[in-house]
């Protein structure tokens, strides 16, 4: 059995930073705004970040294809992760009745890591 290569760096920070803005997110909302909003924001970083280490893990096991496996394997996963996601927002908000701008908030935690990364890279790092 092949040891598993460890995660790139960039993607390591962009998670850590990722789950900071979470954190952060999640105790403003819940000093600010309450404790229903705070969990939506919980449950939307959940599903936010469950979503990223699944979609991580089918774009590792894509590499190891052909060109063509690969193009396949990717869009039926895509489809997979797109209606579970779809149907546990939707039992979220329809049954759960979480908070709908904490949970947009919640989700939106790995755009707001890659962007913070991104902003952080070229304004202090010159960009490398």
């Amino acid at each position: 059995m092949a040891p598993t290569a460890s995660k790139d760096p960039v993607q390591k920070r962009i998670e850590a930073i990722s789950a900071g803005i979470w954190l952060l997110l999640c105790i403003t909302g819940y000093v600010f705004l309450g404790p229903h909003f705070a969990s939506g924001v919980l449950v939307g970083g959940v599903v936010c970040m469950i979503n990223y280490q699944w979609l991580y893990r089918h774009a590792k096991a894509a590499v190891t294809l052909t060109a063509r496996q690969g193009k396949s394997f990717m869009a039926k996963r895509y489809f997979l992760r797109l209606a579970a996601t779809g149907i546990v927002l939707y039992l979220l908000i329809a049954v759960a009745k979480v908070n709908i701008i904490g949970l947009l908030l919640g989700l939106s935690v790995i755009v707001l890591g890659i962007m913070s990364y991104a902003c952080f890279t070229y304004i202090f790092a010159g960009g490398d």
